[in-house]
C-alpha cells in the first residue's frame, strides 16, 4: 500500500504539468459588445442567422458601422442604453456563422476582433478586410484568414489564429452578446 501512495500521487499531478502549456481557445483580451437590434440591421441579421456569413462591426462617433463581405454598410446611431454599455475591443469585430458545421453538427455563431493578431502582436493595430465571404486579408502581412475554421491562417506566413470571443445570440429577444 505504501508503494502504491507514491504513484497515484506521480498520476494525479501529471495532467496539471501540462495545463500551462495549453492555448485557450479563447482571446485573453478585453471585449464586449451588447447590441439589441440584429433584426434592423441586415448584414448582421444574415451573419447571425445564415451559414457561410459574415459581417464586422465597428464604432465611431457614437454610430455602429455594420459591414457585409459585398461593401455593403449599416449605419445604426447608438441609444443611450448602448453608450452605457460601451463597445470594448482592438479593432473591431467579426461575427458569423462557419459554413462548416462543428462536431455535434451544429452551425455555431462566432466573433472574432477585427485587428490581425500577428500584426498586433508587434503592437501594430491593423484591421482586416474581407476577403470573399469567409476569409479576412491583411493588407500588411499578407496573410488569409479562414472564417469557417477557427479563424486560422489560411494563406501566408503561419501565424496565431484571429483573437476569438464568446458570442451569444437570442434570437427571440434580437439580442446579441459579445464578451470575454
Amino acid at each position: 500500500m505504501k508503494r502504491l501512495f507514491p504513484l497515484a500521487l506521480l498520476l494525479a499531478l501529471l495532467p496539471a504539468s501540462c495545463a500551462e502549456e495549453a492555448e485557450s481557445y479563447y482571446a485573453n483580451l478585453r471585449a464586449f459588445f451588447r447590441f439589441g437590434s440584429v433584426i434592423t440591421t441586415p448584414q448582421l441579421n444574415s451573419a447571425v442567422n445564415n451559414p457561410g456569413q459574415f459581417c464586422t462591426i465597428t464604432f465611431s462617433g457614437g454610430y455602429y458601422l455594420f459591414t457585409g463581405p459585398d461593401g455593403s454598410s449599416t449605419r445604426y446611431a447608438a441609444t443611450a442604453v448602448d453608450n452605457y454599455g460601451r463597445p470594448e475591443y482592438v479593432s473591431g469585430f467579426i461575427v458569423g456563422t462557419p459554413a462548416v458545421p462543428d462536431l455535434n453538427g451544429n452551425f455555431a455563431l462566432s466573433a472574432f476582433d477585427l485587428v490581425c493578431p500577428n500584426c498586433y502582436e508587434t503592437y501594430i493595430q491593423r484591421p482586416l478586410s474581407f476577403s470573399g465571404t469567409t476569409a479576412m486579408h491583411c493588407n500588411r502581412c499578407g496573410r488569409t484568414y479562414d472564417l469557417n475554421n477557427g479563424g486560422i491562417v489560411s494563406s501566408g506566413t503561419a501565424g496565431r489564429p484571429l483573437f476569438r470571443y464568446r458570442v451569444t445570440y437570442a434570437a427571440t429577444q434580437g439580442m446579441l452578446l459579445i464578451q470575454n
